[in-house]
């Protein structure tokens, strides 16, 4: 049956990237278990990404890194970088406005401040509906940022996600098909 499984995977996948906005539904993807490992993957993969040479030498070889969440960001973008040895020290929490946007004003100067301080910033967590106040945070000017500082831009979209699959509320995700993961 793992060839049935297989092909069932590939199409889905397709189609979630089409969702997503991907051209042609390009790109790849996993299934996984949940929204926290979905998040390490992502982060995984960003530090790949950036410096390669970390699957053979492991974190010895890399700089210190630096991964930015909204203040509101799920736990597990610290979780994931404690697994994978980037350490929660090197997430940087970024303000939020009072309905629980990240305030992509902060994210640019605290991309900055990390960069002065010898910090590679490698990593941005956008937020699709935070646990606290279902809020969405702007992914059009977090991607102009990430963009800018070359940066990897990922999307959780454990809790808000969905939306994509509304004619309705898809506006709140607008920016998505930028993000390098979601």
């Amino acid at each position: 049956v793992a060839p049935v499984f297989v092909l069932l995977e590939y199409v889905t996948l397709k189609k979630m990237r089409e969702i997503v906005g991907w051209p042609d539904g390009g790109g790849d993807g996993i299934f996984s278990p949940g929204g926290a490992i979905s998040n390490m993957y992502a982060m995984l993969l960003a530090r790949f990404k950036v410096f390669p040479e970390v699957k053979e030498k492991g974190m010895s070889s890399v700089p210190r890194l630096a991964a930015f969440t909204s203040e509101h960001g799920h736990f597990s973008i610290k979780k994931g970088a404690a697994a994978l040895g980037i350490g929660t020290e090197s997430v940087i929490c970024i303000k939020a406005d009072q309905t629980g946007k990240m305030i992509p004003a902060d994210l640019e100067r605290k991309i900055i401040e990390a960069k002065q301080m010898g910090f590679v910033p490698f990593f941005v967590s956008a937020t699709a509906g935070t646990t606290v106040y279902g809020a969405f945070d702007p992914l059009i000017a977090v991607s102009d940022i990430c963009k800018k500082y070359n940066i990897w831009m990922h999307v959780d979209g454990a809790w808000g996600g969905s939306l994509l699959m509304s004619r309705r509320h898809r506006w709140k995700l607008d920016g998505v098909d930028r993000a390098n993961s979601v």
